[in-house]
């Protein structure tokens, strides 16, 4: 009689090549998940820098606002030249505030902070315009902002 030499695999090992392929498989769907919401993020925080900066650069093109006499008129002046900013932030869902300080002799500090609710996150509200722009924001209200802050002067 001649014995017969089997080859191929028996149960045991394929179970436990399943069982490494269901293991590995399901490590990459959930990674899916967390690249996702980090591309939301990633996404917002650009939108959210280019509105600020476009914010500041439409103040520098238009320097009306650095000749007005009281801050009342500036007021006006400033939010006058920002509505395209601010209708862009509202489409987006995101809030943009704005703090000037310094003014005298033509020129001022500006800062914009352009803030978001994190994806998936109890709402809250936003911030406000005044002396708080720009400022941390506390982890618990669950915003994300992009701050930018510029000198501009009358002179060119």
């Amino acid at each position: 009689m001649q014995s017969r030499t089997e080859s191929g695999f028996s149960l045991i090992e394929v179970m436990i090549t399943s069982f490494i392929l269901a293991v590995g498989l399901l490590g990459i769907v959930a990674l899916q998940g967390i690249a996702k919401k980090s591309l939301a993020d990633t996404d917002k925080q650009i939108q959210a820098s280019f509105l600020a900066r476009t914010a500041l650069e439409e103040l520098r093109a238009d320097t009306r606002w650095l000749t007005t006499n009281s801050s009342a008129a500036q007021n006006t002046v400033i939010t006058d030249i920002l509505t395209n900013a601010a209708s862009s932030a509202s489409i987006n869902n995101m809030a943009l505030c704005r703090n000037i300080t310094g003014l005298g002799s033509g020129s001022g500090t500006v800062t914009f902070a352009v803030s978001w609710q994190i994806q998936n996150a109890a709402s809250s509200s936003a911030a406000a315009n005044g002396a708080e722009c720009g400022q941390a924001i506390d982890p618990a209200i669950n915003r994300r902002q992009v701050v930018l802050t510029s000198l501009i002067s009358g002179a060119i």
